[in-house]
């Protein structure tokens, strides 16, 4: 470990116990590695090892004079195991990392990546998905005996599911409990395996399941459903399922915020002379009003049909239309005498005569 074990926990030099042991506390809840969200197994067990020292008188005024060589010299640091870094855990939150038990275990939560279209994101739209999550085989009613057979109890672990053993580490004398290696955590040991799910309990399924977008998702944003992931062990509740949502790019229509972008390219005629237009907006086409003599670049608003806010689909961004003014690349011979005309007309124009160096 080469980075500054206050560094890791957050604290200055001079902190006391009680602030090691708070952020400590606050860390450790982010990073362990239950924590489906944020959890991080090596800055846990950075986490662990750095309050481990510092919140030893002894061995924090070793750390602070000699740094962690100095540990290492004096027999009082040393790699170790994950599973040696529960009772630390269990002083502050009441667990054992690593510990399973028999008991009802929550199943896993499910996955399903969705890309939509842009206008259905806008719009909002229903989808149907194909889910294939386990679930409890009805034969055996989950147990993974054959249907009739009975359920021994493991001789490993007397039926408790896990196997413990004392160990020495940088803690000191540490328990490591462990999931028992012969029945794989149950307690119990199949003699007769169900014919329907080979002895495991539980077997895939397929599920059609409709999902209701919302209008004005935005792209990577995560739907859930409870209950909808893997079944449950043992009795345990069902995982959820997450949606999460990525979204095409369409061809005229970008999107920021709660604010839709695109551009309408007019002739030279239209912006010198102004006027109604027709542009596309997601509701279909609007009429844009053009202002004589704008310019190329300027942006003007819809106002009202952007996207729609996320679960108060009545506030609604804007439509910014880009204004691009085309510059003819081939002209007529019609056109050119036109051309031509305006430009005499426009170095005749006293204001213009220096501009077009007429003096």
């Amino acid at each position: 470990m080469s980075q500054d074990l206050y560094e890791i926990l957050g604290v200055s030099r001079g902190a006391t116990d009680e602030e090691i042991k708070k952020a400590f506390r606050q860390q450790a809840r982010k990073y362990h590695p239950d924590n489906k969200e944020t959890g991080n197994e090596e800055q846990f067990k950075e986490l662990s090892q750095a309050y481990e020292i510092l919140s030893d008188a002894q061995k924090r005024a070793i750390y602070d004079q000699y740094g962690m060589s100095g540990l290492k010299g004096s027999g009082n640091a040393s790699d170790f195991g994950f599973n040696d870094l529960g009772d630390i855990f269990s002083q502050f939150f009441g667990a054992q990392t690593g510990r399973r038990t028999n008991g009802p275990e929550r199943g896993s939560d499910l996955r399903y990546d969705l890309e939509i279209e842009f206008l259905e994101a806008i719009n909002g739209c229903s989808k149907q998905i194909s889910i294939n999550p386990q679930e409890d085989c009805i034969p055996c009613k989950g147990t993974g005996a054959k249907p009739g057979s009975n359920l021994k109890t493991c001789k490993t672990c007397g039926g408790a599911g896990e196997v413990r053993r004392v160990a020495e580490s940088f803690f000191g004398h540490v328990t490591q409990i462990a999931t028992c290696p012969t029945c794989q955590g149950s307690g119990n040991i199949v003699e007769q395996p169900c014919t329907e799910c080979n002895g495991k309990g539980q077997k895939r399924s397929k599920k059609t399941i409709d999902v209701k977008v919302p209008c004005g998702i935005d792209d990577g944003a995560r739907l859930r459903w409870g209950g909808k992931g893997e079944a449950g062990k043992k009795g345990g509740p069902p995982g959820d399922l997450y949606v999460m949502i990525s979204i095409k790019e369409h061809e005229i229509f970008s999107r920021e915020g709660l604010n839709i972008f695109t551009q309408e390219i007019i002739s030279f005629s239209q912006a010198a002379l102004g006027g109604k237009i027709k542009t596309e907006t997601t509701e279909g086409e609007k009429d844009l009003t053009i202002p004589a003599g704008i310019q190329s670049g300027t942006v003007l608003k819809i106002a009202g049909l952007g996207v729609p806010k996320l679960n108060n689909a009545a506030r609604r961004g804007d439509q910014i239309v880009e204004i691009i003014v085309e510059t003819p690349s081939k002209l007529t011979s019609e056109e050119k005498k036109l051309f031509e005309e305006l430009s005499k007309l426009e170095k005749a124009k006293p204001e213009n005569k220096k501009k077009f160096g007429i003096f």
